[in-house]
């Protein structure tokens, strides 16, 4: 759960505004999407448990936590913010009716006295795989920004950014001359992402197994 959740929250942001190119408050409101989609699927997860029994209320969440992430796999370059805005949502949809399920079984099966020691335990361990799901896509996504930008087609040597922190810059300059570096960029940006979405499908299959 952690791991999905930094990954695209960290992500989403980055793909609606390198890729799609538009502001801070757009894909802020995107990124909400999914704010939405998890408590709305937590509250409905109580009746869920109750008639159908923990695991597999957790196994229905787990499968449209997958759903979800396969929707964001398969977002093309030119997606639509809708199109985006309902990837998300599935996904946090997919995380309430896992999340919240997982929690109460694991405090319903101790005492009292360790309710605080296994919730707590629960969330360090989502901050945990947040920690590490950081770690991870930074990797994936810095590799997959150098290596293009080590690469570039011919006419863009040499116009391009030396590091993947430099990507912003470039897609805020305007100039007739970098047209055509803009655009290499923001493919670079979708395929970064492309590849991070790939491994939010593997954490979310992960989850569901």
């Amino acid at each position: 759960v952690g791991v999905v959740l930094i990954g695209l929250s960290s992500y989403v942001p980055t793909f609606a505004q390198g890729v799609l190119h538009t502001g801070p408050l757009i894909a802020g409101f995107v990124l909400a999407a999914m704010s939405v989609g998890w408590p709305i699927a937590s509250a409905l997860s109580g009746r869920a448990y109750m008639r159908i029994g923990f695991r597999d209320t957790a196994a229905i969440g787990a499968v449209v936590l997958v759903a979800g992430a396969i929707a964001c796999l398969l977002l093309p370059q030119h997606t639509h913010l809708i199109v985006l805005a309902g990837a998300c949502f599935l996904v946090g949809a997919g995380l309430g009716l896992n999340s919240t399920p997982v929690l109460v079984a694991l405090q319903s099966v101790v005492g009292w006295d360790r309710r605080g020691v296994v919730t707590g335990t629960n969330m360090f361990f989502r901050s945990m795989g947040s920690a590490v799901g950081a770690a991870v896509f930074g990797a994936i996504a810095n590799t997959t920004l150098t290596d293009r930008f080590a690469h570039p087609p011919p006419g863009l040597s040499g116009h391009l950014p030396r590091s993947a922190d430099a990507t912003a810059l470039v897609l805020n300059h305007r100039g007739s001359e970098t047209a055509a570096v803009g655009q290499y960029v923001r493919a670079s940006l979708y395929q970064a992402t492309h590849y991070v979405f790939a491994a939010l499908l593997v954490a979310s299959a992960l989850c569901l197994l």
